[in-house]
């Protein structure tokens, strides 16, 4: 298969907000390329530049230093004092307010982008009535806005976004206004849209299970920069990054210093205060190199019986085991340390238990205790 063209190109991106004193450094050289037909999510905490970027992409702010291309055409070049203004991109946009007009049908709505560009009508209804057919609203044309479902809401500001044929969707946090059960839901229906119009869509979201439910490829960004790429699979099994691992999901972090390596292909082995552990290093690490250990708490088996001829034993005491119908979660003390456990639910445990929990090394990621080492420089903003 050949390899997909990318569709949007950040180079060395830079973008401060404020003046003086009060100026703070919102990007810091992110650099990144979204391939044709993805669905590419930033992932990161609050304040950690994932809408800024989003916003620069869409030229709703103007960076102070890099450079931007979509669908081979470049939107902004610091340098060569190029900007493409936000209605002259191939761009269309959902936010977390959907700005669904309380007086205007849903045909109306949609046809909104096609109107104000004073279309032929024959087009505007021919457009209008294919996109709603994509998002499925077909039938509601002329149903009043206010009467639409959270859901439906979202849907015509999805169709509106798309009505002008878009060469990128841009969402911004689209489903943080809506409850629980409907977020799982059109987390489900925006994935099936982008697979039904094969759209290249950003996503910006702070919320780990819904980038892992609906991406292709996710950026994890911190404090500014692009701290790592990946799949969602990639990223949650074996991440690169310390902070990578701890924020996508729950994992243990056993700290020590790495006593022998082999590559990264090859088990490795680390000093710990909980004896010599092997593990499998997710990057390059050295020796002597101050390292930690990464384990989710799925991953670890825990018995009630001190397994035999097997390595990565630990002894512990459950402190705590709560019965969630899917598994025990549980916290075993480790000496001075206290590890979390997802155990199966017919192996059922109490606080005080003496068990033994098996660290697998092939489940044991191996990270820089540095989350500044042993990254490839192309994931990292400077």
């Amino acid at each position: 298969m050949a390899d997909k063209r990318d569709m949007v190109q950040i180079e060395s991106l830079e973008k401060y907000f404020g003046e003086d004193k009060e100026r703070v450094h919102v990007l810091k050289g992110v650099t990144l390329a979204i391939p044709e037909g993805s669905l590419y999510t930033f992932l990161g905490p609050s304040g950690c530049g994932k809408t800024t970027t989003l916003r620069c992409v869409a030229g709703l702010e103007r960076p102070d230093g890099g450079k931007i291309s979509i669908a081979g055409q470049t939107v902004f070049a610091f340098g060569e004092r190029v900007y493409v203004p936000t209605n002259k991109r191939p761009i269309g946009m959902v936010f977390q307010s959907y700005a669904i007009w309380p007086h205007m049908t849903v045909a109306e709505n949609v046809a909104y982008p096609l109107t104000i560009q004073r279309r032929p009508k024959d087009e505007i209804r021919r457009k209008v009535g294919d996109v709603l057919k994509v998002v499925g609203l077909d039938g509601l044309e002329d149903r009043p806005a206010p009467k639409l479902s959270g859901g439906q809401q979202q849907r015509v500001a999805f169709a509106r976004a798309l009505v002008n044929e878009p060469k990128v969707m841009l969402l911004d946090e689209p489903l943080s206004n809506l409850d629980a059960r409907l977020r799982v839901q059109m987390r489900s229906e925006i994935k099936a849209l982008q697979r039904r119009t094969s759209i290249t869509t950003i996503f910006v979201t702070h919320d780990q299970a819904e980038a892992l439910a609906i991406s292709d490829q996710i950026a994890v960004m911190h404090g500014g920069k692009l701290i790592e790429v990946g799949s969602p699979h990639q990223l949650y099994t074996r991440p690169k990054r310390k902070f990578t691992a701890t924020f996508l999901g729950l994992t243990n972090l056993i700290e020590g210093k790495v006593l022998e390596v082999d590559g990264d292909s090859r088990p490795a082995k680390m000093e710990t205060k909980k004896g010599v552990l092997s593990f499998m290093p997710s990057t390059t690490l050295k020796k002597d190199q101050a390292a930690v250990i990464s384990i989710r708490p799925e991953n670890i088996p825990l018995h009630k019986e001190k397994p035999q001829n097997l390595g990565n034993v630990l002894e512990g005491t459950v402190k705590e085991a709560v019965f969630m119908g899917d598994a025990y979660q549980c916290k075993v003390a480790v000496g001075d340390d206290v590890l979390a456990v997802h155990t199966h639910p017919f192996n059922a445990v109490n606080p005080g238990d003496k068990v033994y929990l098996y660290l697998e090394p092939g489940s044991c990621n191996g990270l820089p205790a540095d989350d500044t080492e042993g990254v490839d420089e192309s994931m990292m903003g400077d």
